[in-house]
């Protein structure tokens, strides 16, 4: 048996953190954009041989990669303990009788403040529930990956998010059915923008998360650009809120803040991708010409997606 889950990648633009003893409900929020480029989660049934131990293989991009299987271990651990908790259909049973190879593959770059980590927590959640016949809903599956994510403190919005379309604002922080949304309308469902990011490393989004000085200018900043984009909700002020909070709480190198501030000059708007080192930008298609002739930006091979306005899709 095979399935495939795709769970498009989300782009934080500006958030504030929300504790809470009971993790369904710790969260973020703030607003961000959802694109067409994220990850495709494979999880594959093989026949074991009569004597050979059950085995779950991991890859990421078909490669082994220790450093960032621990999100797809760490899911399956969850939704083990979900099962015995709450899923009588199954009688809290998960048991493996055939070998299991699940491959992510991931087409933004990893830690770079796409929300890799939810995309491949829900995809295997999702895709678990269907070789396992857990009849597991898309909340639920993403209410184990939101679980995954708080306890390796990975993220804390991601997959709220990527239950929604296109830009998503996190009205109330938690879970998939704890926090609730609302989107950015567009007349035209945004297919006429795409969106710009260009990456130049890593960030620990734990490290900053987790940071009691940098999470106090998190929610001083986050919880007035809240404000702003509740009060007006277009994508121009999501990107000028964006832009702001960036600035505003130093989370922006000096690298990135050249590039972005140029990218303001051609673009809807620019910021930077929380929580990793990367730019991204909200642009008309005429706008590219004007990044071409730009001396500063020319140069620079910006990675182009559309935003995501559909579905996780399942096949």
């Amino acid at each position: 048996m095979k399935v495939s889950i795709f769970v498009p990648s989300h782009i934080t633009g500006f958030f504030s953190i929300k504790e809470d003893e009971n993790p369904l409900k710790k969260g973020s929020c703030g607003a961000g954009v959802l694109i067409d480029s994220g990850v495709k989660t494979s999880i594959q049934t093989i026949k074991k041989e009569n004597n050979e131990i059950h085995q779950i293989q991991i890859r990421i991009n078909g490669k082994k990669d220790p450093k960032n299987e621990l999100i797809t271990l760490k899911t399956i651990e969850i939704l083990k303990n979900y099962i015995i908790k709450n899923n009588r259909k199954n009688n809290g049973k998960f048991e493996l009788k055939d070998n299991i190879i699940i491959n992510h593959e991931i087409n933004v770059p990893v830690g770079s403040g796409f929300g890799t980590s939810a995309s491949c927590s829900f995809g295997t959640a999702i895709g678990l529930s269907k070789i396992f016949n857990l009849d597991l809903s898309n909340n639920q599956a993403g209410q184990i990956a939101h679980l995954t994510e708080v306890e390796l403190g990975s993220g804390l919005g991601d997959v709220l998010s990527q239950t929604s379309k296109g830009i998503v604002i996190r009205t109330s922080p938690g879970a998939p059915q704890i926090g609730k949304t609302n989107i950015i309308k567009d007349k035209n469902n945004f297919s006429d923008i795409l969106v710009l990011t260009k990456t130049f490393g890593e960030i620990d989004t734990s490290s900053i998360i987790k940071n009691p000085k940098k999470k106090k200018n998190i929610n001083k900043f986050g919880l007035i650009m809240q404000e702003k984009i509740i009060n007006n909700p277009t994508i121009e002020n999501f990107m000028d809120c964006s832009y702001e909070f960036a600035k505003k709480t130093g989370l922006m190198n000096k690298e990135l803040l050249k590039i972005v501030n140029e990218l303001k000059k051609c673009t809807i708007g620019a910021s930077m991708a929380m929580l990793g080192n990367t730019v991204f930008a909200i642009a008309k298609k005429e706008d590219l010409e004007k990044i071409q002739k730009s001396d500063n930006l020319k140069a620079i091979d910006f990675k182009i997606s559309k935003i995501y306005n559909d579905n996780i899709k399942i096949d």
